[in-house]
């Protein structure tokens, strides 16, 4: 997908009299995503909506208040193990590649249900930027170490 920069630019080119051929590669993209763009007559950004409904059934929805009553009794559960469970339980139903799918939908219940995560505040230490200091002046103090050799 493009970006609305790079489509401002395939129109700036086209406007300087460049073939589409010219202004698609100087913008870094193909004559016939520039082609796309140049008849859609909008920017990508406005053309894309988000889905609100699914593209395909859960497949975990059968067994989702099994999962859920496990993750309740054990936060820490892994959704591989979860999975490993699933397949042992119901080996025809699973695939190896729904395991991705699973960890979505789990990690998606501990944002919604899980235990509280602990707030941390990263410190950012930039050399030079505040200093430690003792209140100490040294200004007053005289380096006495040669007069007393």
């Amino acid at each position: 997908m493009k970006k609305d920069a790079e489509v401002l630019l395939l129109k700036r080119e086209r406007a300087k009299g460049l073939s589409q051929e010219l202004a698609a590669a100087r913008a870094g993209m193909s004559v016939r995503t520039a082609r796309k763009y140049e008849h859609l007559s909008i920017l990508p950004s406005e053309r894309d909506q988000l889905r609100s409904y699914r593209t395909r059934s859960n497949p975990f929805a059968a067994d989702w208040s099994w999962i859920e009553t496990q993750l309740q009794r054990d936060p820490a559960l892994q959704a591989t193990t979860l999975f490993a469970l699933l397949c042992a339980h119901h080996p025809e139903r699973y695939q190896p590649i729904q395991l991705r799918t699973l960890q979505r939908h789990i990690a998606a219940w501990r944002v919604q249900h899980g235990p509280e995560q602990e707030v941390i505040f990263p410190q950012v230490h930039r050399p030079g930027h505040i200093t430690q200091s003792d209140f100490t002046h040294m200004t007053k103090q005289r380096c006495t170490e040669s007069a007393e050799v």
